[in-house]
């Protein structure tokens, strides 16, 4: 009997505290993740910021189908339709739980969002863009959202700002970053327009709604 408690016990620590926090996502949230370790996310976190010093290395957003929850995202292999349980696994954890923030559109955007899932819809299969080439056919993850999330006059509610690979701690060039585009046979786009999560995350034309760490 009290194997089989310990059993039961470990399975619940397994777990984690993440059905302790429950929230109802809505189709349009976005989710702002903090991924677990490789060296392409350290590469991210080495030059973004987001809200309250969190390094936000992915974003995704929230689809809800016949009461299922998904997350429509850019990821390596192109753009894809995953399952929520699917995203948090990818997550880096903190005591057990999913380090994601959730934001949500501003009243004021949230009729954008049926035609931005559509955009997203159409975008599925999409191959991932590893140099942040703005304005081709492919995609990197708040990329995907900048090009669907549109105002009535069809321009971004998510600004561009100038990209940079400098590392926060050094002013330098991240060698990671280095590494990156001569792996891809390309230069770095220091100053191009374009997108990260973790200036998505201090958008003005979200709120921060729900954490689950």
């Amino acid at each position: 009997m009290k194997r089989i408690l310990c059993l039961v016990l470990l399975l619940l620590g397994s777990v984690g505290l993440r059905a302790q926090i429950p929230f109802d996502l809505e189709t349009g949230d976005l989710l702002f993740q903090v991924n677990g370790s490789s060296s392409y996310t350290e590469a991210i976190k080495s030059v973004t910021s987001g809200i309250k010093g969190l390094e936000f290395s992915h974003v995704g957003v929230a689809y809800v189908e016949d009461g299922e929850v998904y997350v429509l995202e850019a990821v390596p292999y192109g753009v894809v339709k995953s399952s929520l349980d699917k995203f948090f696994r990818q997550s880096k954890l903190y005591e057990g739980n999913p380090m994601v923030v959730v934001g949500r559109l501003k009243p004021r955007f949230r009729k954008c969002i049926p035609a931005a899932i559509e955009r997203i819809d159409t975008l599925l299969g999409k191959r991932y863009d590893y140099v942040f080439t703005p304005g081709d056919d492919t995609y990197y993850c708040s990329e995907l959202i900048q090009v669907s999330y549109l105002k009535s006059n069809g321009k971004p509610i998510f600004k561009s700002h100038p990209m940079t690979f400098k590392d926060k701690k050094t002013g330098e060039t991240s060698p990671l970053w280095e590494k990156h585009f001569q792996m891809h046979k390309h230069e770095i786009p220091e100053g191009v327009p374009g997108t990260n999560p973790g200036d998505m995350s201090r958008s003005r034309a979200i709120e921060i709604v729900h954490r689950y760490f």
